[in-house]
C-alpha cells in the first residue's frame, strides 16, 4: 500500500467514525456556546476533533495537525492534517441540514486528500490526488459547464462578502440561471457531481474551511482558487471560488474583478 493510500484509508475511517457521533448530536439537545470571535461552538465540535487528533497521532506521529477547535500542532514530516469537525456550526446548532465534517491532508502545504462528510445521510465526498472524486461509492464528475448565463450558482451568506468582495458578490448574484444561498461545504460537493456550476464564498474562511474542498473539486474536473486566481494552500484564508470548468472559472474571476 502506498503512503497516500494509507493516509486516505485512515482519513475515511475518521469520517466514518465521527459521522454517527455528529448525527446523534444533531438529533439530540444541542447546546451552543460562543467563542470570543462570536462564532458558534458545540460539544460535538470539540469531541470529534479530539478523537480525530488522538487517532492521527497514533497512526502518524510525525504528521502535523491544524484544527479549528484545538489549533496547530507542528509535525516533522511533509504532511499536515487539516480538520473542521463541524463545518457550519451555526447551521448545526440551529437544527439546519447544511453542515459537514471536513478532513484534509496537505503535503508541503498543498491539499492532496479531501473528505466532505455528510453525517445526516451517511454519505461523503472522497478525493485524493490522482484518484478522482467519489460520492457514495461511485465516481463523480463536474458538469463542465462553460457559460455563466446558464450556470447554477451557490452563494455564501451575503454577510460574508465585505469590502470590495461585496461588489463581486453582487455581480455574480445578477448572473446565472439559478441561485442557491448559504450552501456551505455541501455545495462544493454538489459541484463535484455536476449539480452546481459555481460556488462563491466571502472573506470569512480559514484553511480548515478550505483545504478539504480543493481535491473534491479538482479531482472531479473543476477549478478552485482564491479570487485572484491563485491556488489554495494550507496558508490560504479569505474569499474563494470554485467552478465546474476552467473556462467558467476564468469568466467568473473576470467578473469578480480580481483576475
Amino acid at each position: 500500500m502506498s503512503e497516500l493510500d494509507n493516509i486516505l484509508n485512515v482519513a475515511i475511517k475518521l469520517a466514518e467514525a465521527s459521522s454517527s457521533c455528529a448525527k446523534e448530536a444533531w438529533l439530540g439537545d444541542i447546546a451552543v456556546t460562543y467563542k470570543a470571535d462570536g462564532s458558534s461552538l458545540t460539544e460535538a465540535d470539540l469531541s470529534i476533533e479530539a478523537t480525530w487528533r488522538d487517532r492521527i497521532r497514533q497512526q502518524f506521529p510525525a504528521h502535523g495537525i491544524l484544527g479549528e477547535e484545538y489549533g496547530s500542532d507542528t509535525g516533522t514530516s511533509a504532511f499536515t492534517w487539516v480538520l473542521d469537525p463541524i463545518d457550519g456550526t451555526r447551521q448545526f446548532g440551529t437544527g439546519l441540514l447544511n453542515f459537514a465534517s471536513l478532513i484534509s491532508v496537505c503535503r508541503d502545504g498543498n491539499p492532496i486528500v479531501g473528505i466532505i462528510d455528510l453525517p445526516l445521510i451517511d454519505a461523503r465526498y472522497i478525493a485524493a490526488e490522482g484518484r478522482g472524486t467519489m460520492f457514495d461509492g461511485r465516481s463523480v464528475r463536474s458538469s463542465r459547464q462553460r457559460e455563466i448565463q446558464t450556470a447554477r450558482i451557490s452563494l455564501a451568506n451575503p454577510e460574508s462578502f465585505t469590502g470590495d468582495a461585496a461588489q463581486g458578490y453582487e455581480r455574480l448574484r445578477a448572473s446565472g440561471r439559478l441561485k442557491v444561498f448559504d450552501g456551505g461545504a455541501p455545495a462544493y460537493g454538489a459541484l463535484s457531481r455536476g449539480l452546481i456550476d459555481v460556488c462563491l464564498n466571502g472573506t470569512d474562511l480559514d484553511a480548515y474551511d478550505i483545504c478539504a474542498l480543493c481535491p473534491v473539486v479538482t479531482e472531479a474536473g473543476g477549478a478552485i482558487s482564491d479570487w485572484a486566481g491563485d491556488s489554495l494552500t494550507l496558508a490560504s484564508s479569505g474569499a474563494i471560488v470554485a467552478c465546474a470548468s476552467f473556462e467558467l472559472h476564468a469568466t467568473v474571476l473576470e467578473m469578480l474583478g480580481q483576475a
